[in-house]
């Protein structure tokens, strides 16, 4: 099943300390350490400890679900352009006929500042299509407060599945590593320590709907256990807007025990989430 994998993924498993960068190429974040600027028109629900209704959240302008995924080159750059997405064009050698188009966001994306956490500064490069899903993603992450992401990898030249041996979606910049969402005003949700219940092998959205049939709201969380569930919420609701078409989560296997894989994939009809 996919999974971030690869002989450069992340190890880091401490708990809510900042990871350290552990290479002469040093990272440096792909926003700014300023908060996050809204769009224009757009103000955050006021932040609460309690579950969102994610599923009423209203979805971000701009291409979404499947129709990112099967972007051209050109298509997806009038997009960023078009909503005014700060990025920039990544020049790195090692990404040139690898990522279709190689970028690195400069500042907020919807909303969300994104900071690169991990170890080597070309992990921070993205396919475009990548942060045009991030930027479709934003609406649910600020219906929970969020308004930074730290998160620990997107490209990885050569990065492959552990259990298959198959490419990752990381050695095309098109899978991203989220750890750490911070709320202002509120804890920050760490998915090593919060990510709860999460027996291994369990559906972290519940179990498959009939074909033709809705997916059940998820149940309401346990007390203590509402900081999983609102991580839960908001990548469940991407999961049904189909903004991702891989995602492992810590139910999967140890390597993602401190973080969610989300996965563009292009040419499917199918998705996955484990």
């Amino acid at each position: 099943m996919p999974a971030c994998g690869g002989a450069d993924a992340p190890a880091d498993r401490g708990t809510r300390a900042r990871a350290q960068t552990r290479d002469p190429e040093r990272a440096t974040t792909s926003g700014t350490d300023e908060p996050a600027e809204l769009p224009t028109g757009v103000e955050p629900p006021p932040p609460a400890s309690v579950v969102p209704d994610f599923a009423s959240v209203e979805a971000a302008a701009g291409p979404t679900g499947r129709a990112i995924a099967e972007l051209e080159p050109a298509e997806c750059r009038a997009a960023l352009r078009e909503l005014a997405i700060p990025h920039q064009r990544s020049t790195d050698e090692r990404a040139r006929g690898v990522v279709a188009v190689p970028v690195v966001p400069t500042g907020p994306v919807g909303g969300i500042t994104l900071t690169f956490e991990g170890r080597r500064a070309l992990h921070r490069v993205m396919d475009c299509r990548l942060l045009l899903a991030i930027h479709a993603w934003a609406p649910l992450l600020r219906a929970a407060g969020v308004t930074h992401i730290r998160h620990l990898s997107a490209f990885r030249p050569g990065a492959r599945v552990r259990a298959t041996g198959q490419p990752s979606g990381h050695s095309k910049g098109l899978a991203f590593d989220p750890r750490f969402f911070e709320r202002p005003g509120l804890e920050t949700l760490d998915v090593l320590e919060d990510w709860q219940p999460r027996e291994r092998g369990e559906p972290p959205c519940g179990p498959e709907p009939e074909e033709g049939q809705a997916r059940a709201p998820l149940p309401s969380p346990e007390e203590g256990q509402e900081a999983g569930a609102i991580l839960r919420g908001m990548v469940c609701e991407a999961i049904r807007r189909e903004l991702f078409q891989v995602v492992v989560t810590p139910h999967h296997d140890e390597a993602h025990a401190n973080h969610v894989h989300v996965e563009v994939v292009p040419g499917v009809d199918w998705s996955w989430s484990g």
